[in-house]
């Protein structure tokens, strides 16, 4: 145990825990306008769902909808609530009551025979859009992904844009090895969706699973691929699996280390870390359109006496942002994804504010990199806005915080607190101070990322 948390401290460059116990704030401030959304209770005639189950499902809804980056829910209100369940629609959604009350959006919902309708009123326009026979299994496993699907497709008939709630979330959970002549410490990889509901654990390699990250989709091989990290057979490795298997297969024919793998969203290229020659440098392997490695690893980049780290790939896989000691404290630097006549580029720095920065996550859209960043003592979220040029400090309040993820709407971030006692994922998004905590009970949850799609 003593090796592995000497490498672990050598390639991610942890700082020292302190508590989170107190909320987390966010500390941009934003001019996004969050439209007012009312949402009724979901009603049930002949619905073969009990009121319990219906406000489960709303529950579902309210949390997409509130944290989605462009709408904010408001509380229930009996009068609009009665309005509402009048028989004749231009009296339920009559626009000079709800614009009376500052509403922008209305939902109401119904369900007959465990089949949903949503109406879904726009009061400025006055126009109204039924989303109709939603079917339920009456199994909240399953109809969580209708309502999550049923969000996204709400915000992109609201706000002309693509959702994220029906996502997933990949992570490592660490928990203590009940076998005392084993490692202190296993850890399996898990899954939950957006809200940190419907946990499954992915991995059952009983060791020490990490960092893990999807493999962007195929049309031959689909969206269900993943590299993780693993150290069961000593040594810390890049093992390949898939979310239908239970255990990974080594990737890499390569001696020493190998820690933080990233892949470049055309799939064509995969970064890592590793000590084959003899410090922890950066490393490139290519990879060809069958998703087979092609040729051998190349060192991208190397410097006397420091230690590299965490890369991440531009949007076009043409650049990789990674972080490296080679000046003293750990910062985020850039260069290109492949060498040039064989020749290193010099690394460009672009975190100069803070100087303990790690683990960076490039955005979707290419205009930011979030990372952690060592301010007035503690761990904070920060990113790099590239249209601005400069560096903004998104999280405030106490207790470490690391490992930022992007979503694929380049809005949304995952990340995770590093806390004693516990370590749990949180949810933010850019356009609202919120911060929510989604994951909660046994087990310090890491290395967040965004997986597949349902």
């Amino acid at each position: 145990m003593l090796l592995r948390s000497a490498i672990i401290n050598v390639f991610l460059l942890f700082a020292f825990y302190l508590s989170a116990e107190e909320e987390i704030r966010v500390e941009l401030t934003t001019k996004a306008h969050l439209s007012p959304i009312y949402l009724a209770r979901i009603q049930g005639e002949n619905a073969e769902l009990e009121p319990s189950y219906l406000k489960n499902l709303r529950s579902i809804l309210h949390f997409d909808l509130n944290y989605s980056g462009y709408s904010k829910i408001v509380e229930i209100d009996e009068i609009l609530e009665k309005a509402l369940r009048h028989h004749d629609p231009k009296v339920a959604f009559n626009p000079g009551r709800w614009d009376k009350a500052g509403i922008s959006f209305v939902l109401k919902g119904n369900v007959q025979n465990k089949k949903l309708d949503l109406y879904a009123f726009n009061v400025k326009t006055g126009s109204l859009k039924k989303f109709e026979q939603i079917p339920l299994a009456k199994d909240l496993s399953l109809d969580r992904k209708q309502m999550h699907k049923l969000s996204d497709a709400l915000l992109n008939t609201l706000f002309g844009v693509e959702g994220i709630a029906n996502s997933r979330i990949l992570y490592s959970v660490q928990v203590e090895n009940p076998d005392p002549n084993k490692e202190e410490w296993k850890a399996e990889i898990w899954e939950c969706d957006l809200d940190g509901g419907e946990t499954r654990q992915v991995t059952y390699e009983h060791n020490y699973s990490i960092t893990p990250v999807l493999i962007p989709a195929h049309p031959s091989y689909g969206n269900e691929r993943f590299l993780y990290v693993n150290y069961k057979n000593g040594q810390p490795k890049i093992y390949f699996s898939s979310l239908k298997n239970r255990t990974g297969k080594p990737l890499l024919d390569l001696r020493g280390n190998q820690l933080l793998p990233a892949v470049s969203k055309g799939r064509d290229k995969m970064a890592f870390i590793s000590d084959a020659g003899g410090r922890a440098d950066l490393f490139l392997q290519n990879i060809d359109n069958k998703g087979m490695l092609q040729g051998k690893p190349t060192q991208l980049f190397s410097y006397s006496r420091s230690t590299q780290a965490s890369p991440t790939f531009s949007p076009d896989g043409e650049k990789i942002a990674f972080v490296s000691d080679k000046d003293g404290t750990p910062r985020i630097y850039i260069i290109p994804s492949s060498l040039e006549n064989n020749k290193r580029a010099n690394p460009i720095l672009i975190t100069k504010q803070s100087r303990e920065n790690t683990c960076p996550s490039w955005s979707p859209d290419g205009t930011k990199i979030a990372y952690s960043a060592k301010t007035n003592g503690v761990r904070q979220i920060w990113f790099y806005d590239f249209e601005l040029e400069e560096e903004q400090q998104l999280t405030t309040g106490p207790g470490n915080k690391e490992n930022p993820c992007w979503a694929k709407d380049s809005l949304h971030l995952v990340f995770n607190s590093t806390d004693p006692g516990s370590s749990e994922l949180y949810l933010v998004n850019l356009n609202q101070p919120e911060v929510v905590k989604i994951t909660s009970g046994s087990g310090k949850k890491h290395y967040p990322t965004w997986g597949i799609k349902e």
